[in-house]
């Protein structure tokens, strides 16, 4: 079903009427000022049937080849109103010089489109995304209720103190450590002394094992 048709764009949807399809004619634009008015017309048909549920094809095979920085310059700026907002999103271009232009934009943009040469590939490729039915994105980080955010905060409030769970792992202590009165800080590592450092008497030398010499008998 055809929905607006330009001397540049022709928009229609497709049977099931969950894809948009927007063509360009061979037809060139004379100057930036139609171009800009062309577009403008575009964009306010597709936000006239809406674009929550539904998702965009592009054919540009028919479309005259510009490069030149007025042209380019008008379409950095409504590109980005055009794919806004749709679920989804393929271009149609007839060359592999094309698919790499478009290839370029796309990532200037930062939208997420695919290229195809031929458009039943690019049909496949959007009704293989659920369409029909598809519900809204959810977000990545909902904000959670009010009254979770209090339970939530409750049982935070609950827990052990810092210094409750540093004293609940240190290990346990033996029977013969308790109540020891703390060291001086001159024993700790010091090496064991020698009992002669601890007030002992010195300990005398040992005997001789060595059995004493035999003396010889006198003689007469």
């Amino acid at each position: 079903m055809i929905e607006l048709e330009t001397p540049y764009h022709v928009v229609e949807t497709d049977g099931s009427g969950h894809i948009l399809i927007m063509r360009r004619t061979p037809r060139d634009y004379p100057d930036t000022w139609m171009m800009e008015q062309d577009l403008e017309a575009v964009i306010a048909t597709f936000d006239e049937i809406g674009r929550d549920r539904r998702k965009l094809l592009v054919d540009l095979r028919e479309g005259p080849r510009r490069n030149d920085p007025q042209f380019e310059d008008t379409m950095r700026r409504f590109r980005p109103r055009l794919f806004r907002g749709f679920r989804g999103a393929a271009i149609i271009v007839k060359t592999a010089v094309g698919a790499l232009q478009v290839k370029r934009h796309l990532r200037e943009d930062g939208a997420g489109a695919e290229v195809f040469h031929e458009e039943a590939e690019a049909l496949e490729y959007l009704r293989g995304q659920s369409v029909r039915g598809e519900a809204p994105p959810v977000s990545l980080a909902p904000r959670r209720p009010q009254a979770l955010e209090s339970h939530r905060s409750d049982r935070i409030s609950s827990l052990p103190t810092g210094s409750y769970l540093r004293a609940s792992q240190e290990p346990p202590r033996r029977p013969s450590e308790v109540g020891d009165p703390p060291r001086r800080p001159s024993e700790v590592g010091d090496p064991p002394r020698r009992h002669s450092e601890v007030g002992e008497p010195p300990r005398t030398d040992r005997p001789s094992s060595a059995p004493a010499p035999a003396t010889r008998p006198s003689r007469h």
